[in-house]
């Protein structure tokens, strides 16, 4: 049509003509028919072509599967031959064949960004160009004789040195220690569990209240956990919250201070991690101080909630919802015991409860029951004493490692019947009221504690009285 002058050669694709090069537009001027463009007589051909191919009363169908057959045939032909100019082409510049774009400035086609880009004709662009720079690398010239002579002159050139002695001494030199340092050190294995049976079950329960039928563990012992004070100036103390564990309560609570006041400058402040150290320690001690002392097991039994029943009630157990679901790990040396209760601990200090019972039953099966039964003087006794107090065979074994009935020093003879007391002297000692009302006898080795540190048992509650100077007496203390 008028108005549009082109150049050069054309493009078919299904959305109609596109037309490739330069183009000018001008504005047909209907009183001067000379200013008409002259059409070049290939875009004249290329234009007549569309026209047979698709008349205006085609349909879109017919008209969209002709025009592909003809872009498929026009690209396999486009750039391959010499005459065609699309190779000079400058800009593209395309125009609609309205009336209005005639009129109207130079605009873009309207297809969709997603069909700018032919996907066949960047495939042919790129097969040419590859073509082209393959054609343009030179072959590879070897000169075998030259690269041998080059190779022998260098030869002569070369001295050959042993250097094995050089590392030797290089090596020797380095500081391989922050290297070491650096490797990651193996992790602790998981502590191997194993179930404890029906038998085992009737006799913790048996040991502790006297039977496995009747009498259980009352809520302020379920309840009762290793938690400390957060209170300011009080972080080193443990927390009870109901009477009755009190007894193994002031055993652990004199040891953490004696622990504290011993590697930690008396810092009675201390901060969780510390605490949790402190406490992992100390609970390890008594366990395996129990289960090494004359008539011990040898191994320290650490007990843990597996949250699952193991065995079920009978004519000699009932369950008690606690001790049916232990397992525990058997320790044999007191790293492994350590390294078991730091594993264990979040078990022990679980504000849920239980810890005190984990702990209590630990310790008999480190010490084992029939060792606990020949410490007393009446071997049928318990350790739990009425309204679910501590007997003081159960403090003695927290203390002493061994369930010793009385507090005196060694034995006494009372008409032929051998009464138990303390055996040595002891760091931590201990003071109780029933002392003062003639039941008791406390005797040297428990009154004068090298540690300063005592347990004090003021008619049913245990405490424990302490003073960061070693070696002074209770007298001293309450001064």
């Amino acid at each position: 049509s008028s108005g549009i002058n082109a150049e050069y050669g054309a493009e078919m694709n299904s959305d109609g003509m596109v037309i490739k090069g330069t183009f000018s537009l001008s504005k047909s001027d209907p009183h001067n028919d000379k200013k008409k463009p002259t059409i070049p007589l290939e875009a004249r051909a290329m234009h007549q072509q569309c026209n047979n191919q698709f008349p205006r009363d085609m349909p879109v169908s017919n008209s969209i599967s002709k025009a592909r057959m003809m872009r498929n045939s026009h690209l396999k032909n486009i750039g391959k031959s010499n005459s065609t100019p699309l190779k000079e082409a400058g800009p593209l510049q395309v125009v609609g064949n309205n009336q209005k774009s005639r009129e109207s400035p130079l605009t873009i086609s309207t297809r969709p960004p997603s069909r700018q880009k032919n996907s066949y004709s960047e495939f042919e662009s790129l097969q040419e160009s590859r073509e082209a720079v393959v054609k343009k690398m030179p072959e590879p010239t070897y000169h075998m004789e030259n690269n041998i002579s080059k190779m022998s002159k260098a030869n002569e050139s070369l001295e050959f040195v042993d250097i094995e002695e050089d590392i030797d001494d290089e090596l020797q030199k380095l500081d391989l220690s922050s290297l070491c340092s650096r490797v990651k050190q193996p992790v602790k294995a998981a502590a191997k569990l194993e179930d404890l049976t029906i038998a085992d079950g009737i006799k913790l329960r048996e040991i502790v209240f006297g039977n496995a039928t009747s009498v259980s563990f009352n809520p302020e012992w379920v309840q009762q956990s290793f938690t400390f004070n957060d209170t300011y100036r009080l972080e080193f103390g443990l927390v009870q919250h109901k009477g009755g564990p009190c007894g193994i309560l002031a055993a652990v609570q004199a040891l953490v201070i004696k622990h504290l006041m011993d590697h930690y400058s008396g810092n009675l402040s201390p901060n969780n991690a510390v605490r949790q150290q402190v406490l992992t320690k100390v609970l390890a001690s008594i366990l395996w101080q129990a289960a090494n002392y004359k008539g011990g097991s040898k191994y320290a039994y650490v007990c843990y909630d597996s949250g699952r029943s193991k065995f079920h009630s009978s004519l000699l157990y009932r369950n008690d919802g606690i001790t049916e679901k232990l397992q525990f790990s058997r320790c044999s040396t007191l790293t492994a015991t350590e390294n078991c209760v730091e594993e264990f601990l979040p078990q022990f200090q679980s504000t849920m409860g239980k810890g005190c019972i984990l702990f209590l039953y630990s310790l008999i099966m480190s010490r084992g029951v029939n060792a606990i039964r020949n410490d007393m003087d009446e071997p049928g006794s318990a350790l739990m004493a009425n309204h679910g107090y501590c007997s003081q065979e159960l403090v003695n074994l927290c203390m002493m490692g061994y369930s010793a009935q009385n507090v005196f020093n060694n034995t006494i003879d009372l008409d032929g019947k051998v009464l138990k007391g303390i055996r040595e002297p002891r760091d931590i000692g201990l003071l109780t009221l029933y002392e003062y009302y003639k039941v008791f006898e406390v005797g040297s080795y428990l009154k004068q504690a090298s540690s300063g540190i005592w347990v004090v048992c003021s008619e049913s509650h245990y405490s424990v009285l302490f003073s960061k100077k070693s070696g002074c007496s209770p007298h001293e203390v309450t001064d």
